[in-house]
């Protein structure tokens, strides 16, 4: 069984990525895996700068628990809505304050390698957009997808990252939504 951090990163407590979220971590719960959560909505995100140079950053409380989330897990799940193309400006901070050089990475202190310290974790991103996927993938290139791949989470080392892609949601019906509730629900019961 695997331990889960599951951060839902949309910012209004009360969202279809919370129910989505609600409904992998009751699955996952019910499977055996261990399950912490985390909520944008919940975490006080400030918009300071972090200092790189570490010696004498002072990092707030929730960026100090939510590192020990991701040290402590094996799957990091993210749930959270595309917006502009992007995600949240509350969830692109918390990645800005939480995934720290000599937390998540370090860089080398010759030539242009670095650390990837997120190693031996896996990750999934299931995303909710009202782009609808095939147009996300065929017209677009998947650009939120490569840069989460990419940059961000397989820069720190997280390997595989696999996503989920959901839309349209804006014009959804009740009976889509339900059959990604399940969709979610199947994933936590496999904890991927």
């Amino acid at each position: 069984m695997s331990r889960i951090l599951l951060l839902t990163g949309h910012p209004r407590a009360a969202s279809f990525c919370g129910a989505l979220a609600d409904r992998y971590a009751a699955a996952a719960r019910s499977a055996g895996h261990e399950v912490r959560m985390r909520a944008l909505a919940e975490i006080p995100v400030d918009l300071d700068v972090p200092d790189y140079h570490g010696a004498a950053c002072l990092l707030p409380g929730w960026v100090t628990d939510l590192q020990a989330d991701l040290a402590w897990c094996e799957h990091w799940v993210i749930v959270a809505p595309m917006w502009w193309g992007g995600l949240p400006a509350g969830l692109e901070a918390v990645f800005d304050r939480v995934l720290l050089p000599g937390f998540a990475f370090r860089y080398h202190s010759e030539g242009m390698g670095w650390d990837r310290l997120m190693t031996g974790r896996s990750a999934r991103v299931i995303l909710t957009m009202d782009t609808p996927p095939f147009v996300l993938r065929w017209l677009w290139g998947r650009p939120i997808l490569r840069r989460l791949k990419t940059q961000v989470l397989g820069f720190c080392g997280f390997s595989p990252v696999r996503f989920t892609t959901l839309g349209v949601v804006r014009k959804s019906t009740p009976e889509k939504r339900a059959k990604w509730l399940d969709e979610a629900t199947e994933l936590g019961r496999r904890g991927a």
